[in-house]
């Protein structure tokens, strides 16, 4: 058990967009409270690592990870990398001694996930990946409403996320490389994550999908709000993505993402089905039927609370108090087998068996 008679030490390992925005503030706040210190911030990118630093009380700025590891010695390590870097930075930290939170997706691959599981049992640390999206209140309440078996028995479901226009103009998204992918493991692990944890975590035993790309490499692509910042002849990812996975019991899963599509507004959806009801996020609700109508639960009013911050603080917890955490890294190492067996399947044009 960690000891909490002082303040945990956390280092940052990556100081982007994700870092600055959706990470860095709740640690901050964290340590307001007197119950961490951030004391490294490490990026490649000088200007980046020393303004964060900078904003934090006693923070050291590093360019190299393993450097900083080696100097400090850490309770808490945060990985916001680009995908690439998320395995190798994860098992660094672990086998220095920290606990790790990480940066969806997982990895880049369902190797590397073992990899990092085989190196958080040996090191007795913690590791959980990033996914805030169960933290949200709406998860939370709809969570509930699984558990209580208000659904019966589940048997399929739907999720998608559909930009019209939202291609990331910035960073190396765009480059397979760097991120594996496009949409399907940007925001495809979010919306696949939320669903299966919903469902109760079933075991998927196969996928047939299709990946595209049809506007991420036009020099011609308009990209609304979101700009374009990099090279169309860079952009060798998908920009769309959509598959249908199978799991023990019979149960089914579909699940189309996209950067770019002609849709007529972005779309952001998931439903749930049971033989006794069902759950959606848009409307969000419980949905049901008696024997003369047709029912509804809503509710009024819900917590705005951004899920990043109940996810850092949620995390810090765990640390604190020796508890489980709510992602267990066997339920993201699943979701990874969904992204690699879909993306085989498309080049294959065929179902692929998970293992």
């Amino acid at each position: 058990m960690t000891n909490t008679a002082r303040p945990l030490k956390v280092g940052l390992i990556g100081s982007g967009a994700i870092a600055r925005e959706q990470h860095l503030p709740y640690w901050r706040e964290l340590e307001e409270e007197g119950r961490v210190r951030i004391v490294g911030v490490c990026d490649l990118i000088r200007e980046r690592r020393e303004k964060e630093s900078a904003l934090c009380a006693n923070a050291v700025p590093y360019a190299d990870y393993k450097k900083m590891l080696q100097k400090e010695s850490f309770d808490i390590i945060d990985v916001c990398t680009q995908n690439r870097v998320h395995a190798p930075a994860t098992i660094a930290a672990l086998n220095a001694g920290a606990h790790v939170l990480v940066e969806k997706p997982m990895a880049m691959s369902s190797r590397e996930c073992d990899a990092m599981i085989a190196a958080s049992k040996k090191a007795e640390r913690k590791l959980m990946v990033a996914q805030h999206m169960r933290f949200e209140a709406r998860a939370e309440k709809l969570k509930e409403v699984v558990d209580s078996g208000a659904l019966g028995e589940i048997y399929t479901a739907e999720t998608k996320w559909l930009r019209r226009r939202g291609i990331p103009g910035w960073g190396q998204f765009h480059i397979k490389k760097e991120s594996l992918g496009g949409p399907l493991i940007d925001i495809g692990v979010h919306m696949m994550d939320l669903c299966v944890w919903l469902m109760g975590c079933p075991k998927p035993v196969a996928a047939s999908g299709k990946v595209y790309r049809k506007f991420g490499d036009r020099k011609d692509l308009f990209n609304a709000d979101w700009g374009v910042h990099y090279p169309a002849e860079e952009f060798d990812v998908e920009d769309y993505a959509t598959a249908l996975i199978r799991f023990e019991k019979g149960i089914t899963m579909q699940m189309s993402v996209s950067w770019a599509a002609n849709v007529h507004d972005e779309i952001e959806d998931m439903y749930i089905l049971g033989d006794k009801g069902g759950i959606g996020i848009n409307p969000l609700g419980y949905f049901s039927a008696d024997h003369s109508s047709l029912t509804r639960t809503t509710w009024d009013w819900l917590s705005a609370e951004d899920g990043h911050r109940r996810e850092v603080r949620h995390f810090c917890e765990c640390v604190e108090k020796d508890l489980p955490v709510m992602v267990k890294p066997e339920e993201s190492l699943r979701i990874q087998k969904i992204i690699d067996a879909i993306y085989e399947s498309s080049r294959l044009n065929k179902e692929v068996m998970i293992k």
